[in-house]
């Protein structure tokens, strides 16, 4: 839980959070809104999954991975944006509300999403790039549920998997068809402890990423998820996080809250990581624009 005795000049906004729409959060978008508040929070980012959904008839078999569970409905999709713009209302006094989507990419579905999905962008305030699924060796592997910890045994090593991993955010980020601001939860397969065994090949391919985001322009969100997770760190590694600062690649921060009482989670420590770090300010966004406040 965010302290809420922390300084009033420094504002903290949680760009990264799930609700009950997604099937496996806890709370509606409100409960949300009203805890951010009691919380103290500048700004809350209303962000759940954009369904799978519209991948169920493609040859990629998202039926091997219980999609239904992961995100909202394509019925759904017009009823929370609307959701969230009268909440936006309601609450216009007390706390900057934003409007995105965290979505997942499939380089071989770009066509699919874009009918999908692009015909709601204006509506947006920003966009989270993620990948939670990877083709594996057998079938679709979401490597980030518990449920598919067995096919790690089906890669020679761990390395292998964020090897995958990395590559394919490197697909989404050099795609001219995927639109986003935001790339979240950076080095993800470590959630259940997994870290890489051969840690120089794989943060050579971490880096290699890093240098695409910095050319395309993007934020890195800092997700405090990481810390209620058995891996117990914050997504990216503080490594990785200096090497971003290197290169001068923008932050914001993401509890990736699931639960209310998510929100804002373990910010004050990040706030001094990243000011350690060099960091001195934080992106913000508004209709896909982005500028930054300082910390």
């Amino acid at each position: 839980m965010l302290n809420k005795k922390r300084d009033d000049h420094i504002r903290l906004e949680d760009w990264h959070t799930h609700n009950r729409f997604c099937r496996h959060a806890e709370g509606t978008i409100e409960d949300y809104i009203k805890k951010a508040i009691k919380f103290n929070l500048d700004l809350i980012g209303i962000s759940d999954h954009f369904p799978y959904e519209y991948l169920r008839n493609s040859n990629l078999r998202i039926e091997q991975v219980p999609f239904q569970e992961y995100a909202m409905r394509l019925n759904e999709v017009d009823s929370y944006l609307s959701s969230i713009e009268e909440l936006k209302l309601k609450y216009k006094d007390k706390i900057q509300i934003r409007t995105a989507f965290e979505i997942d990419y499939f380089r071989s579905h770009e066509v699919d999403l874009e009918k999908e999905f692009y015909s709601r962008v204006e509506k947006l305030d920003y966009i989270l790039g993620s990948v939670h699924i990877l083709h594996g060796r057998s079938k679709l592997f979401a490597f980030d549920d518990k449920r598919f910890l067995k096919m790690y045994k089906e890669y020679d090593s761990i390395d292998n998997i964020y090897l995958e991993y990395y590559q394919k955010i490197q697909n989404m980020i050099h795609s001219d068809k995927f639109d986003f601001d935001v790339l979240s939860h950076f080095d993800l397969p470590k959630k259940y402890n997994k870290r890489a065994i051969n840690k120089d090949l794989v943060m050579n391919e971490a880096i290699k990423t890093l240098d695409l985001a910095k050319k395309a322009d993007l934020t890195i969100e800092i997700n405090t998820g990481g810390l209620r997770k058995e891996i117990n760190e914050q997504y990216p590694s503080y490594e990785i996080i200096e090497k971003m600062h290197e290169l001068d690649i923008p932050i914001l921060f993401g509890s990736d809250a699931h639960h209310p009482n998510d929100l804002g989670y373990k910010f004050d420590k990040m706030l001094k990581i990243v000011k350690k770090i060099g960091y001195s300010n934080l992106a913000h966004f508004n209709k896909r624009k982005r500028k930054f406040i300082e910390i």
